[in-house]
């Protein structure tokens, strides 16, 4: 679960992770929209999984001169999407360095919380002018699955929480970012030390 939880969340900032594909005219999709709270037509791109029992969907979303992403599981050819309201945003001008994260149409400031249909919290975050501080995801239930910290209002984490459908901790990560690259040593919930891995950084950071 929690390797399904990390891809989700890395699809949400990365449109290079999406390769195009040659199966969505086999699908169905409805795709709502919690903001305009209509029906819309969007981009959207799949990642075939072909050793699990779903796929990964990312879509894009146009407001004003920003690229609106949302990454989800797809579990059927016919499913309905909902888009929630508050999204990560990339500038939609060409090799644009520009991001934030928009509640809607406004910029992300302060604290912004968005719900399930079910009214139960889906994320919960404290943002500075559409940078984030630390943000909260939940599962459908209330629970709270993984809670991340980000070092100085970029994207790079300084701490991840992740929890089960329960509540309960399953462990959490401690991130050292460096210039060229990024130490990630991995606990479980009781403290012990079980993995420290190395990425390199080969893109410059958004400071």
């Amino acid at each position: 679960m929690k390797t399904v939880l990390k891809s989700i969340f890395l699809l949400t900032i990365s449109l290079s992770c999406f390769s195009q594909n040659s199966g969505k005219e086999n699908l169905n999709l409805v795709f709502y929209d919690d903001c305009s709270n209509q029906i819309i037509k969007p981009e959207f791109e799949v990642l075939y999984m072909p050793h699990t029992t779903y796929d990964l969907i990312t879509i894009f979303k146009e407001i004003d001169d920003w690229t609106l992403q949302y990454s989800t599981t797809l579990k059927t050819k016919n499913d309905t999407i909902r888009i929630p309201k508050i999204l990560f945003a990339g500038g939609n001008e060409l090799h644009s360095k520009r991001w934030t994260y928009l509640n809607c149409e406004k910029v992300c400031d302060g604290n912004e919380t968005d719900f399930y249909t079910n009214g139960n919290k889906r994320t919960e975050g404290n943002y500075k002018n559409g940078k984030p501080i630390d943000i909260k995801h939940y599962w459908e239930s209330g629970e709270l699955m993984t809670h991340h910290f980000y070092d100085n209002l970029t994207l790079d984490y300084k701490r991840i929480n992740y929890y089960n459908e329960n509540g309960d901790s399953e462990g959490y990560e401690l991130y050292e970012n460096k210039k060229k690259k990024t130490i990630i040593k991995t606990f479980d919930k009781n403290d012990e030390l079980i993995e420290t891995r190395t990425e390199n950084i080969y893109i410059e950071r958004n400071k």
